[in-house]
Order: structure tokens, then C-alpha cells, then sequence
């Protein structure tokens, strides 16, 4: 397989990708590739958090309307993941970091197609009741894109070591992340709360007292 990378890496597009003197060739590509992620995992993410029952007020069906889009970020992270890939095919084919990268986002593509056949392949205004499965389901696809984005972190490393402590301080940052966000949302909703009901109306009883006739000392 080494003869096939070396050739890779020497044909005309990797050397154009790679040794160009253009400046804004390579920072194109790695600009397309980020945005076509946040649109791609940002989009996906949203909807497995709404499954999961973030902002349970927000309606899941007009959610539907963003998959197009979804799927748009996808095309151009492939097609400029593929760019890259040529750049330096023989350090990339050989990192097993690689492999684990393309196994789950296979899986979190799967999952979203998953969940698009299951609840917004067809247009409802009206929506049917969260089962556990989807919420099982939402909960891999986040957990397949933190997998996918720390892999794809540790491809920038040759070192096992540096691998390592990025793929830790990845997850010490991420569970301080998910930790904060639970608190701020618990906190959040437990003010709404406060607040609605010390804005609340006075109930039934109080308005009867003050409808009730009032007796005139003499």
C-alpha cells in the first residue's frame, strides 16, 4: 500500500494542493471544510438537543426545513476532506486516528438519516410524542460527533504523546462544557420559574374577596 500512497502524494493535484505558491489555495479548502462542519455537526447537534429536550418549546417539525442545508455542509466537508486527504496521503492512510475519524462519522450520518426517515421525512404541523429510541439515537449523535471531532484533532499530531493529552484535555474541557451548559440551563429554568409565578395574577380566591361586598360601619 506504501507504493500507492507515495504515487498518490506525487501526482499533479497533490503537488498543486500542496506546493502551490498561491496563498489562498489551502486556506480556501480548510475554510470550506470548517464551514461545511459547522453547518453540517452545528445543525445536527441542534436537533438531537431538541430530542433530548432543550428548549422544549420550540416546535421540532419546522426543523425539517434545515436538513437541505444539513446536508449541503455535508457535501462540502466530504469534497474538501478529500482535498486535504490528497495533500499528504501517506501521513493520513497510515494513522489509525484516520480510521476511527471516518468509522463515526459514518455512524452519525447514519444516525441522522435515521432520524430523518423516522420523524421529518414527511411534513406535519402537528408533533408526534419524543420515544425513547430517538432520544437514545439523538444521544449518539452527539456522542459520535465529540468522537469524531477529537479524532480529527489528534490527525494533526505525530506524537502519541501529544495525542494523548489532547484527546484529555479534549474531554476535560468538553465535560466542563456539558457540565456548565446543564447548570446555566437548570438555573435558567429554575428563574423563569421564580419569576412567573411572583408575576402571576392572583388566584380565584383572592378576586372573590375583593368582589365581595363591603359592610358600611354606621
Amino acid at each position: 500500500m506504501t507504493p500507492f500512497l507515495e504515487w498518490l502524494e506525487q501526482t499533479s493535484i497533490s503537488t498543486t494542493l500542496r506546493d502551490s505558491p498561491n496563498i489562498f489555495l489551502y486556506p480556501t479548502i480548510l475554510a470550506f471544510h470548517t464551514l461545511g462542519l459547522a453547518f453540517f455537526v452545528g445543525i445536527s447537534s441542534a436537533i438531537a438537543l431538541r430530542i433530548l429536550g432543550v428548549a422544549p418549546s420550540l416546535p421540532l417539525a419546522p426543523f425539517r426545513k434545515l436538513y437541505p442545508v444539513m446536508w449541503l455542509g455535508f457535501f462540502f466537508n466530504a469534497v474538501s476532506g478529500l482535498l486535504l486527504l490528497v495533500i499528504e496521503p501517506t501521513k493520513f492512510l497510515t494513522m489509525v486516528d484516520f480510521y476511527i475519524k471516518l468509522l463515526v462519522i459514518a455512524g452519525a450520518v447514519y444516525c441522522n438519516r435515521w432520524l430523518y426517515l423516522r420523524r421529518f421525512k414527511r411534513a406535519t404541523t402537528v408533533d408526534p410524542p419524543i420515544v425513547a429510541r430517538e432520544k437514545m439515537v439523538a444521544g449518539a449523535i452527539l456522542l459520535l460527533w465529540a468522537a469524531a471531532i477529537t479524532a480529527g484533532r489528534l490527525t494533526a499530531y505525530d506524537s502519541a504523546n501529544t495525542q494523548w493529552q489532547t484527546a484529555l484535555g479534549t474531554l476535560i474541557v468538553s465535560a466542563v462544557l456539558v457540565a456548565g451548559g446543564y447548570a446555566s440551563v437548570t438555573a435558567f429554568r429554575v428563574i423563569r420559574n421564580w419569576t412567573s409565578s411572583r408575576l402571576a395574577p392572583e388566584g380565584p380566591k383572592h378576586d372573590a374577596d375583593r368582589l365581595k361586598p363591603q359592610r358600611i360601619s354606621r
